[in-house]
């Protein structure tokens, strides 16, 4: 805050940079810190549905790091939204194994304690898919950030052709439905006492 941003605002007002953005990772208060502070345009948010907290309130004990309604405050002060990890990296896919041109290993960030335990939680979401709010996790998981007006976009991965194709006709479909939507809510109080 005291030398970083002061850079940045003497490099834009010496027109050379339009934007200032930031990766909203580390410490929670750190980071609404610098968002509440109106230096930064731009955020890349991490939220899915495994950890939804920057935009939801959740039970207590839930599992991963609490971002505490970032998104409300991004929204605030008018900054851009670009979610990462809507998949988890891969984890709400449900399969322990990666794609044979996907990155081998990764490393969680803001969800569980390593990838294995963020595939396992991944389960509870197929609810969503048993009751019909999606044709599949991955889905539902991509279409969940889109119920929220603080999203400017999602920055996806992908590994091939189909998961493009995929990712499109999930996109296609527009947010989770209210009914999905309070399920969420009932998998993530699930996820919180099995803790």
């Amino acid at each position: 805050m005291e030398r970083i941003l002061p850079a940045f605002e003497s490099l834009r007002r010496a027109g050379k940079i339009g934007f200032v953005g930031m990766t909203a990772i580390g410490d929670t208060r750190a980071i609404h810190r610098v968002v509440e502070s109106g230096a930064v345009d731009s955020a890349q948010v991490p939220f899915n549905l495994l950890n939804p907290t920057a935009g939801y309130a959740v039970p207590p004990g839930f599992p991963g790091q609490d971002l505490d309604r970032l998104l409300t405050r991004t929204r605030a002060q008018r900054m851009g939204v670009v979610v990462i990890r809507v998949l988890a990296a891969g984890a709400l896919s449900g399969e322990l194994a990666r794609h044979p041109i996907a990155v081998p290993e990764v490393d969680p960030i803001a969800s569980g304690p390593d990838y294995a335990t963020d595939v396992g939680r991944a389960q509870t979401f197929r609810a969503l898919v048993k009751e019909g709010h999606a044709a599949s996790v991955v889905e539902a998981a991509l279409r969940f950030p889109l119920g929220s007006e603080a999203v400017s976009t999602v920055l996806l991965g992908y590994s091939s052709l189909d998961h493009l194709e995929g990712a499109a006709a999930a996109v296609a479909k527009g947010p989770l439905s209210p009914e999905a939507q309070a399920r969420l809510e009932a998998c993530w109080a699930e996820l919180a006492r099995a803790r």
